[in-house]
């Protein structure tokens, strides 16, 4: 039977793994308000080609949101904000901007997939977030740099 919840996916997922006692959060990349973006992806990381993910620090302190760690389990949602997989985090670092690699650009799955299409994007979709907090992108700026894995797929 498919899992309805987040709760019933973690549920099957631990019948098959031991967590010791890990918890987990809900998860989506992108936009909320976005379906098609959220979708699109979250069908990025069930082909495998996004792997990765940055996030200003600024972002996390301003909504008030943990910082991913190693260990972290999330429920992936898709576009309907139905639950799909449960995804790990692998690597979680604090890296300024300009010195995100070009590996790390590449495993985002965005774009053109360089490290220069990857600033390009970033500064536009970074820009307006932190100028919101009152702060600006600069080639410093503190960001969360994520490797995550699919660990289980909903049996959709």
């Amino acid at each position: 039977m498919p899992a309805q919840s987040a709760e019933q996916l973690w549920k099957a997922y631990n019948e098959t793994t031991d967590t010791q006692g890990a918890s987990y959060q809900t998860r989506w990349f992108g936009q909320q308000n976005n379906p098609q973006e959220v979708q699109a992806l979250t069908d990025a990381i069930l082909a495998g080609t996004k792997t990765a993910t940055t996030t200003p620090l600024d972002t996390f302190t301003a909504e008030q949101v943990a910082i991913p760690q190693v260990g972290d389990y999330n429920v992936l949602l898709n576009g309907d904000m139905k639950p799909v997989a449960i995804i790990k985090t692998v690597v979680s670092e604090l890296i300024p901007f300009y010195r995100i690699s070009a590996e790390h650009a590449y495993h985002e799955g965005e774009g053109d997939r360089s490290i220069g299409d990857w600033r390009k994007r970033k500064t536009d979709e970074f820009t307006p977030t932190l100028e919101e907090h009152g702060k600006n992108l600069s080639s410093d700026t503190p960001m969360v740099s994520e490797v995550f894995e699919v660990v289980y797929r909903a049996d959709y």
